[in-house]
C-alpha cells in the first residue's frame, strides 16, 4: 500500500488552526508559434510584425509600440511619431528592420533586440527599448559589439499628428500601417533643433479650435550629423539622410560608428524644460529598467511549465496598464476608458493593489445617484422601445445606480455595471477585512441592493430579471425574464452582505432572507434535472418556457457565486465539455498537444457578444472547473487559452479581448481589462488555490496543480507558497503576510491510499 507523508512548514506571521465535441476551422493554414518561452522572456520565433507589442510607464494613456521588428511609434494617445533605424557601409544601406537575422525578446516589461547582418561585418547590434515610469516617454539604448568600424548608423523621427485612430491603434481592429512614417503625417510638423536635441510643435491636423499646432513633444539623441530630410525619401537610410527637406519634414542623424558603450535616444511628449545629456539618460534608463523589473517582479511563478512561467511578469505589467486614477480602465489600448465593470478590477486584490482597489471602490461609491429613491419606466423611442431611456430620473437611473465614469453621478449609461462592481467589492473585503471601509460603502451596498431589487424584481419572485450586466451582454435579451447568472450574482451579494452585516453590528435578516429566496427560486424554477444545467432564462410571458442551452456565463456565474451545489457543479460542468464547442489549438513549433479554446455557446446563427471565442470567458470557465474539483481539466483549458493568448497571438505576453478562432472577428485587442482582471484570480484562486475570507477569519488554500507537478511557487504580496513533492512526501512552505489575521484551512488532494503523518512547524498534528 503507497503511503504519503506530509510535512507543512508555515513561516512567521501565519495564523493556524488546525469527450467534448470539437469544431475544426476550416481554410486556414497552419499557423506557426509565434513567441516561445525562455526563462522569464518571450523570445520570437516567427515574426514579421511591427508595432504589436505596447510599453507601458506613466499609468496614462501614453505607450510606446514597438514589435517583432525594432520600429517604434509613441501614441500620446494620438499619433505621436516613429522613430526607425538604419545601417550603412559605404553605399550599401538598409533599415534595421531589414535585417539579416533579429532576435526579439519580450523581457519583463522591457523590449530587446539582437540584430545580425553583414552590413555589420561579424559583430552583432543590440536594441533595448523602455518605457519611462514617472513621465510620458520612451528611451532607446544602442550598443554593439565586434561590429565593423565601417558601419554608421542612421536614425530617424518624425510623422506626428496627434490624431487619434479608430480603437487607438489596437490589433484586429487598425492595420499596422497606421504607425507607418508616413509623409501626410509630416503636415506642419515644425522642428527647432539645438545641439543634441529638439522639439517638435505638432498637432495642427487635429487641433479642433484650428488655431495650428497645439502640441510639443522632445526628443534627444547622442552627438550626430543631422538635419531635416524629405518625409518621402523613404527607401533606404541614405536615400532619406541625403535628401533635401522640402513640406513633409522629418529629422534624421548620423552616427559615425556604433558604440559598444552604448548610445541613448529620449523621446518626451512634452516640451521639456531640462537638458538631458547622454550621462543623464543612461542613468534615466537604468532607473527606468530598475522600476520596470521591480512591477514585473511583483508576482512570481515557478512551475514545470515554462509557458506558465513568465504569466507573473506578464500580468504585473498589463494589470498596471489598465490602472489609470483614480480607477480601472476597460482596456489598457481599445477602450481605454472608464467603465466601473467589467472584470478589469478583481485583478486587484489578488495581485495586492489593495490601495488601487479602495480607491476605485471610492471613486465609483461617488458615482452613485443618490436621489430621487425612484423613478418612472421611461422606453427609449430612439431605440425602438427596447431598452429605459438614458436619463437621470427614470426608474433605471434613480438612487443606487452606478454611473460609468468616477465621481460623477450624473450620467446614464445603459448598461447595468453594478452587479460585477459590488461583486468586486464584496470579494475585496473578503481579501482585507477592513471594518472600517466596509462602514464607510455600507449605504452604497444598500443603494445598490434596494436598486436591483426595484428594477430586475419587481415581482419579488426571487428571480431577477438581466439587462447588460456582463460582458457578453450586448446581445442578450431576456425581455423581463427570471435570469440565472443575475440570480446568482445576487444571490452571493445578499450572502456576502448578510456576512458583512454581523461584522459591522447591522441586521443581517432581510439580506439571509433574500439569499435563501433566490435559491429557492433558482432551483425550483430554473434547474432542468435532465439535462443537468440552470436554464438560461425563463420566459416572463406566454407559456413562461425554460430556454434550457445556457451559455458558459451560465455556468461559472452560477459555480462562481456559490448558488449551486457540489452535484450541481459536476453536471453543469459536464454540460460544458459534452455541449459547448471545443476548438483545437494547433501550430507549428508548439510543443503543446490537446490544447483547445471553447465558445461562449453552442447557439446559432453567428451573433457579436452571443457565441464568441473570448479569452476572459474561458479563464472564467475554467475558474469554474477549479472551483468544482476538477483540477486536471481546469488547468488544461486555463494552459490553453494562456498559451493562445500569450504566445501564438499578435503581442507577445498580450491578454486578448477575442483569440484567433474567433469566427467573425478573429484576434482582436491587447491587454484587454477583462481577461487580465481573470487570469489575476484564476492564477491565484484557481491554480494556488488562495482563497481569503477575512471576514469570517479564514484563508483556505485548495491548490489545484496538476497530478504530474513535482514542484510550483508563488509569490504575491499577500502571500507565497512554495511546494515540493519528492520520494512520497510533499511540503508546502508558506509565508503570510495579509494584514487580516485568518485561521489557515489547508486542503490537499492525496493520490495516495493513506496518509502517515502531516507535520506542521516541525510538529505532527491531527487532520480530517
Amino acid at each position: 500500500m503507497k503511503i504519503k507523508k506530509y510535512l507543512i512548514q508555515t513561516l512567521t506571521g501565519l495564523f493556524l488552526f488546525c469527450s467534448a465535441t470539437t469544431f475544426g476551422q476550416e481554410n486556414k493554414a497552419l499557423r506557426k508559434i509565434h513567441y516561445a518561452p525562455d526563462g522569464n522572456s518571450f523570445v520570437l520565433k516567427n515574426g514579421t510584425r511591427k508595432f504589436n507589442r505596447a510599453l507601458y510607464g506613466s499609468n496614462t494613456g501614453f505607450r510606446v509600440e514597438t514589435g517583432d521588428l525594432p520600429e517604434f511609434a509613441m501614441y500620446m494617445p494620438g499619433m505621436g511619431g516613429n522613430f526607425k533605424l538604419g545601417l550603412t557601409n559605404g553605399k550599401e544601406s538598409k533599415w534595421i528592420t531589414e535585417a539579416l537575422k533579429i532576435d526579439t525578446r519580450y523581457v519583463l516589461g522591457t523590449m530587446q533586440y539582437t540584430i545580425e547582418d553583414p552590413i555589420l561585418g561579424t559583430g552583432k547590434l543590440f536594441v533595448d527599448v523602455v518605457a519611462l515610469k514617472e513621465s510620458e516617454g520612451f528611451i532607446v539604448k544602442i550598443y554593439g559589439k565586434n561590429v565593423s568600424k565601417t558601419t554608421s548608423l542612421i536614425w530617424a523621427f518624425g510623422g506626428a499628428t496627434g490624431k487619434k485612430f479608430s480603437r487607438d491603434g489596437d490589433i484586429g481592429a487598425d492595420p499596422e500601417s497606421v504607425f507607418y512614417l508616413q509623409p501626410e503625417y509630416c503636415i506642419n510638423n515644425k522642428y527647432t533643433i539645438k545641439d543634441e536635441s529638439f522639439l517638435l510643435e505638432y498637432g495642427s491636423e487635429s487641433n479642433k479650435q484650428k488655431t495650428g499646432n497645439n502640441k510639443n513633444l522632445t526628443g534627444f539623441f547622442p552627438k550626430s550629423v543631422m538635419h531635416l530630410a524629405n518625409a518621402k525619401m523613404q527607401i533606404a537610410p541614405l536615400e532619406l539622410y541625403h535628401s533635401n527637406p522640402e513640406s513633409l519634414n522629418v529629422i534624421t542623424g548620423k552616427i559615425k560608428s556604433v558604440s559598444e558603450k552604448g548610445d541613448y535616444w529620449l523621446f518626451l511628449a512634452e516640451d521639456s524644460k531640462t537638458n538631458c545629456n547622454q550621462k543623464n539618460i543612461a542613468q534615466l534608463y537604468q532607473k527606468s529598467v530598475q522600476e520596470t523589473h521591480i512591477l514585473a517582479n511583483r508576482v512570481k511563478v515557478s512551475t514545470p511549465d515554462p509557458y506558465i512561467n513568465t504569466l507573473g511578469s506578464a500580468l504585473s505589467i498589463a494589470a498596471d496598464g489598465i490602472w489609470e486614477s483614480p480607477a480601472y480602465l476597460h482596456g489598457a489600448i481599445a477602450w481605454r476608458m472608464y467603465l466601473n465593470a467589467w472584470r478589469g478590477a478583481y485583478t486587484a486584490d489578488p495581485l495586492g493593489w489593495h490601495d488601487r482597489a479602495k480607491t476605485h471602490f471610492t471613486s465609483y461609491s461617488n458615482s452613485q445617484v443618490t436621489s430621487p429613491e425612484n423613478g418612472p419606466i421611461v422606453l427609449d423611442e430612439e431605440r425602438n422601445l427596447a431598452r429605459q431611456k438614458e436619463e437621470i430620473g427614470t426608474s433605471m437611473f434613480s438612487s443606487g445606480y452606478i454611473s460609468r465614469s468616477p465621481n460623477k453621478n450624473n450620467v446614464a449609461h445603459h448598461y447595468d455595471m453594478n452587479l460585477v462592481f459590488i461583486d468586486q467589492m464584496l470579494r475585496h473585503f473578503k481579501w482585507t477585512g477592513d471594518t472600517a471601509f466596509i462602514k464607510e460603502m455600507w449605504p452604497t451596498i444598500q443603494r445598490h441592493l434596494n436598486w436591483e431589487k426595484r428594477n430586475f424584481d419587481p415581482d419579488n419572485d426571487g428571480l431577477y430579471d438581466a439587462y447588460a450586466s456582463i460582458w457578453a451582454s450586448d446581445a442578450l435579451q431576456y425581455s423581463g425574464g427570471g435570469v440565472i447568472h443575475s440570480s446568482a450574482y445576487n444571490y452571493y451579494a445578499n450572502k456576502t452582505v448578510a456576512q458583512i452585516a454581523k461584522k459591522i453590528q447591522q441586521d443581517e435578516n432581510p439580506f439571509t432572507k433574500e439569499a435563501d429566496k433566490i435559491l429557492k427560486a433558482t432551483n425550483s424554477q430554473l434547474w432542468v434535472a435532465k439535462k443537468g444545467i440552470f436554464a438560461e432564462y425563463k420566459d416572463a410571458l406566454g407559456n413562461k418556457l425554460l430556454h434550457d442551452t445556457p451559455g458558459i456565463w451560465s455556468i461559472y456565474h452560477t459555480i462562481d457565486s456559490e448558488l449551486s451545489n457540489p452535484f450541481e457543479s459536476y453536471q453543469m460542468l459536464d454540460y460544458v465539455n459534452n455541449q459547448i464547442p471545443h476548438i483545437p489549438i494547433s501550430a507549428e513549433g508548439l510543443d503543446k498537444k490537446e490544447l483547445y479554446v471553447i465558445s461562449t455557446t453552442n447557439w446559432q446563427p453567428y451573433t457579436w457578444s452571443t457565441n464568441n471565442v473570448a479569452l476572459a470567458e474561458q479563464l472564467h470557465t475554467s475558474l469554474a472547473f477549479w472551483q468544482g474539483g476538477q483540477s486536471e481539466k481546469a488547468f488544461k483549458m486555463w494552459e490553453s487559452a494562456l498559451i493562445e493568448s500569450m504566445y501564438l497571438g499578435a503581442s507577445p505576453g498580450g491578454f486578448e479581448q477575442l483569440l484567433y478562432q474567433d469566427a467573425m472577428r478573429g484576434e482582436l485587442y491587447r491587454d484587454f481589462a477583462d481577461p487580465i482582471g481573470m487570469a489575476s484570480r484564476t492564477l491565484v484562486e484557481g491554480l494556488f488555490g488562495i482563497q481569503p475570507d477575512a471576514l469570517e477569519g479564514v484563508l483556505t488554500i485548495k491548490p489545484g496543480f496538476p497530478e504530474k507537478w513535482n514542484q510550483a511557487s508563488l509569490e504575491i504580496t499577500d502571500i507565497s507558497i512554495d511546494f515540493k513533492s519528492e520520494n512520497n512526501e510533499e511540503k508546502y512552505q508558506i509565508k503570510n503576510h495579509f494584514q487580516a489575521k485568518m485561521n489557515l484551512k489547508l486542503v490537499l488532494n492525496s493520490s495516495y491510499e493513506a496518509v502517515e503523518n502531516i507535520i506542521v512547524n516541525g510538529k505532527s498534528v491531527s487532520w480530517k
